[in-house]
């Protein structure tokens, strides 16, 4: 791809879950081309909907969308040609696993490095150069054997999703429509492997690694909300989320205080 000037006129879509972070990605976009048409979407639907309808010049994604699975909005672009820039500040060690599976452009830490010097990642990668910030490289590297072979399986991520909120096996039982007994050798399982003993670490590690995110309306399980949707019988295709209310025992202070 030539070099792109700043007359070009770009068609790029933004996906953010944060409507003024995707905003301000935007102005950082017309800096370096002014004529660029550009859309912000906050529901993964949406946005892919609009890629379908007509594909963009560029596409830039976070790493956890509410209403997205994983990253299964980047899924449905691994084999095309479409410049992809994954622009996060959140990224946790889940993330980091999944990230080996999609295919990107660039990866950029818009903690580390700011958003005033995103105008460099948007150049290069979309001419597919790739771009990966310096304090997201470490993390990105395969993990030591010794710790791949104590994974979790795919059932005890969902899991651990629910319980590390806080949730009682009766609780996490209900919610996940599985008896109270297979709950329970679920946590005891998904412990030994995390070489966890007691719920408040439980809690620390699914709220650092990226299982639970606590908002000031209540608790969203990014990367598990539409399973556990389905689990709930309700609608797959669901374009708005609501955060989940605090189990009565969830001690949000003393996480915020912990993880800080």
């Amino acid at each position: 791809m030539e070099q792109m000037d700043r007359s070009a006129q770009l068609r790029i879509v933004i996906l953010k879950w944060d409507r003024l972070y995707g905003d301000m990605i935007r102005r950082q976009i017309w800096d370096v081309w002014p004529n660029a048409v550009v859309r912000v979407y906050q529901s993964g639907l949406d946005a892919l909907a609009a890629i379908q309808d007509a594909m963009p010049d560029l596409f830039i994604a976070g790493a956890k969308i509410e209403d997205m699975d994983g990253l299964e909005h980047l899924e449905p672009f691994v084999h095309t040609t479409l410049p992809i820039l994954i622009v996060t500040s959140r990224a946790d060690l889940r993330t980091y696993d999944m990230l080996r599976d999609v295919r990107y452009d660039g990866i950029y830490d818009g903690r580390a490095e700011g958003l005033e010097h995103l105008g460099p990642a948007l150049r290069q990668v979309i001419q597919h150069r790739l771009y990966i910030s310096p304090s997201m490289v470490p993390n990105l590297k395969p993990p030591p054997k010794s710790i791949m072979k104590d994974t979790l399986t795919e059932k005890e991520h969902v899991v651990l999703s629910v319980i590390g909120d806080g949730s009682d096996n009766k609780q996490a039982a209900e919610r996940l429509q599985m008896s109270h007994e297979t709950v329970k050798t679920h946590r005891k399982r998904i412990m030994a492997k995390l070489g966890l003993h007691q719920q408040g670490e439980l809690m620390l590690y699914a709220l650092r690694h990226g299982y639970v995110l606590v908002t000031d309306t209540g608790i969203l399980y990014p990367g598990f909300q539409r399973q556990l949707e389905r689990i709930r019988g309700a609608e797959v295709a669901v374009r708005t989320k609501t955060p989940q209310p605090e189990p009565a025992n969830f001690e949000r202070r003393r996480l915020f205080v912990a993880a800080n």
